[in-house]
């Protein structure tokens, strides 16, 4: 089980790294968030290309080392998304990631998160899957986004190791719904007619996010239904068309 704040329980090696830099990250300012966020993501592409490629010299030389041809992280970003370890929308915030990262490295004046070019790819960061509170400022969507993006890096590796790459793609992670079926559904309910009656005065990037949190529900409204007896999914049927919700994408 992941926590709310994107921890990974016990002491595996896998995530225990990831754990010590979350644990960090409320304790930095922006510069150091940005350079400490994308240093791992680097080290993160390179353990997950790693993963999928035959183990040896070759690969690691391919990785690492002056002048390795998969030794940067623009590079690093775009093999994994050739292989298909990565999503669209994972690809496009590593790249936003890099582009801020660059900002305030290569400048040696004050930068800020509030610079037009560099809050322009923060608002277009991707809101993830598991966060389910809106990221009321810059840092906190740069910190909840781009953590938990490094979280699902992890976990891809993780079973690239596990079941032989060459077959595995990268995937988003989809919290579950707690509790019997009348629990599952009435959360479910409760959560889309809230999210409906938000977005009733939201705007701007505020509804973008309640738009993609009430797809994420409509998508586990339907994963109730799937799990469901077959004497009830006629029941979670009922509410998905009371809701007039289920399998419409976020209208932008």
């Amino acid at each position: 089980m992941i926590d709310e704040e994107g921890f990974l329980p016990g002491k595996d090696d896998v995530f225990g790294d990831l754990n010590r830099l979350n644990s960090m990250l409320n304790d930095l300012d922006e510069r150091a968030l940005v350079l400490s966020l994308a240093a791992f993501a680097e080290e993160a592409l390179r353990d997950l290309i790693k993963a999928y490629l035959m183990p040896g010299d070759a690969a690691d030389k391919m990785l690492e080392g002056f002048n390795a041809p998969l030794g940067t992280f623009s590079a690093r970003i775009r093999m994994a998304q050739a292989l298909g370890l990565l999503t669209p929308h994972q690809a496009d915030d590593l790249d936003r990631l890099r582009k801020i990262r660059n900002d305030f490295a290569h400048s040696w004046e004050p930068v800020s998160f509030t610079d037009q070019k560099i809050s322009a790819h923060i608002r277009a960061l991707n809101f993830h899957s598991l966060d389910d509170d809106y990221p009321e400022t810059p840092t906190k969507k740069v910190r909840t986004s781009i953590s938990l993006l490094l979280l699902e890096l992890r976990i891809t590796a993780q079973e690239v190791r596990k079941h032989g790459g060459a077959t595995l793609r990268g995937r988003h992670i989809l919290a579950g719904v707690l509790g019997d079926v009348d629990e599952q559904m009435a959360t479910c309910k409760r959560r889309l007619t809230e999210i409906q009656e938000e977005l009733r005065s939201a705007d701007g990037d505020r509804r973008r996010f309640l738009l993609a949190a009430k797809h994420r529900w409509e998508g586990k409204l339907e994963i109730v239904r799937l799990n469901a007896p077959r004497a009830r999914q006629t029941d979670v049927k009922a509410i998905q068309t009371e809701l007039n919700a289920w399998n419409r994408g976020p209208e932008y």
